[in-house]
């Protein structure tokens, strides 16, 4: 998942005190020049015993919704299904379906003070908070509007009117190149890869993704759970050109699976090897069908991992010599 400390990314969810998920009425909201939706069933993620367990008192993810609640004052079971979307480098928005009202939210964001500030974009109330940049530098400001009565968007402030202008577009052509879930998963993707290897991409020797990728123009994978979390599955299906594509890609995947296997599980290889038994990859036609299913007990490991992994790739800064004093500032006692 990443670094769980995305801190930008819990601010927007402070924007979407939502409560049920209906993949149309989000879906309906994506914006022309999407290559990409993320969506999360959070209620269900909550219900399983194995998410509990992640976030209770003391765990790293504890600590993270817990301090997400003191930061933004909002309740994580306020939050539901999210859809984040994306595209180029000026499309960014988390939307979703609200049932906080408009003048309960505006009174939320009132308790922020200072960084608090009403502003307008294209006929609509833009709430807006200026929050610490997870990155470093100057602060980022996050606005929140009501597309309807129960859709929010939230997005950094520079992206609002690109994601309003993109909205202008007939709703019927706006989300033409994205799949959408049949039913129910706990999580989905889906990614416009034509679009985004083809957007001012130049071909260079080294391009290992537009090689591994070539000829295929959409991917879509959803995970679900079976029972309380007993096991966790991700199926995923990749689009291509024709069948000859699907072939090729087919049989690039497993070795770059265990090219890139060996790389991310180089502190537990046998972990790595156990994980990559588990994944299926079949040609079917012009797809390419993966799937994957593995343990409870194998997903806590990987957890554990991925968590470690993580931890040891923040570099602290370098301590300063015990022989090294810093210079004396005339006036200044040390």
């Amino acid at each position: 998942m990443g670094s769980v400390r995305f801190r930008l990314g819990a601010f927007l969810l402070v924007f979407a005190a939502s409560a049920a998920f209906a993949g149309g009425d989000l879906l309906k909201w994506i914006p022309a020049g999407t290559e990409y939706v993320v969506g999360v069933d959070a209620d269900s993620l909550r219900s399983l015993s194995c998410f509990r367990e992640l976030t209770e008192n003391g765990s790293e993810a504890g600590e993270v919704l817990a301090e997400f609640e003191r930061n933004y004052n909002l309740r994580f079971s306020d939050c539901a299904d999210l859809l984040l979307v994306g595209g180029g480098s000026h499309l960014r928005g988390l939307l979703a379906q609200c049932k906080v009202p408009e003048s309960e939210l505006a009174r939320r964001l009132r308790n922020f003070g200072s960084r608090f500030s009403l502003e307008g974009e294209a006929g609509r109330r833009l709430y807006c908070v200026r929050a610490e940049n997870p990155g470093g530098g100057n602060p980022v400001t996050v606005g929140a509007a009501y597309l309807a009565p129960d859709v929010v968007l939230a997005t950094e402030r520079k992206y609002v009117a690109p994601f309003f202008a993109a909205l202008t577009v007939p709703a019927e052509r706006r989300g033409s190149r994205i799949a959408g879930p049949a039913g129910e998963p706990l999580a989905w993707c889906s990614i416009d890869l034509k679009s985004i290897l083809s957007r001012g991409r130049k071909k260079t020797p080294g391009d290992l993704g537009g090689a591994l990728f070539k000829g295929v123009n959409l991917i879509y994978a959803e995970w679900n759970t079976i029972g309380d979390g007993e096991f966790w599955r991700l199926d995923a299906i990749a689009r291509c050109d024709d069948g000859k594509s699907a072939q090729r890609f087919a049989f690039a995947v497993p070795t770059w699976l265990q090219l890139g296997g060996s790389l991310l599980f180089s502190d537990d290889p046998v972990l790595g090897r156990e994980f990559l038994k588990r994944v299926r990859v079949m040609p079917d036609g012009d797809r390419v069908i993966l799937e994957l299913e593995i343990p409870r007990p194998m997903a806590e490991r990987l957890i554990r991992y991925f968590g470690e992994q993580a931890k040891k790739r923040i570099i602290p800064p370098d301590p300063v010599p015990q022989d090294i004093r810093r210079p004396r500032l005339e006036g200044v006692r040390d």
